[in-house]
């Protein structure tokens, strides 16, 4: 299945609801049988031959790069405060990647239930907009 287009942002809207439908739909693509086996592939290649696995990479990049689009559109609107929209986007990848995928790709650990996977999400959009979200 392939995982869901991420939404562009949408100035009239606040930014913790917007975030965390993008959060969702990261978790959703993160818990897809097709992509966690690409990166599977594309973690062993990369072990064996790292100059083979840079296209493998830049292709789950492309999937990530919707969250760095919104970052940059929220802070240009000046809903965030001046940040490296590529750096706090890394930093939101990790928060939820910590939980919901690397322990699955590599520990084999199960899937995220639905409880877990909304607590990942609730929490890491709480942590970031702490963070970088501008006092109204």
């Amino acid at each position: 299945a392939a995982a869901q287009r991420e939404q562009p942002y949408q100035p009239g809207r606040p930014l913790r609801g917007q975030l965390i439908e993008l959060l969702r739909q990261k978790m959703q693509m993160l818990q897809d049988n097709s992509f966690l086996d690409l990166a599977r592939v594309a973690l062993a290649e990369g072990l064996r031959r790292p100059e083979r696995a840079r296209e493998m990479i830049a292709r789950l990049d492309d999937r990530e790069d919707g969250l760095s689009a919104w970052i940059r559109a929220a802070a240009a609107d000046g809903k965030l405060k001046p940040l490296d929209p590529t750096f706090a986007a890394q930093q939101l990848h990790g928060m939820v990647k910590g939980f919901a995928f690397w322990p699955q790709l590599t520990l084999g650990e199960p899937p995220l239930g639905a409880k877990q996977q909304e607590q990942v999400v609730t929490a890491s959009a709480e942590m970031f907009l702490r963070c970088y979200a501008k006092p109204r």
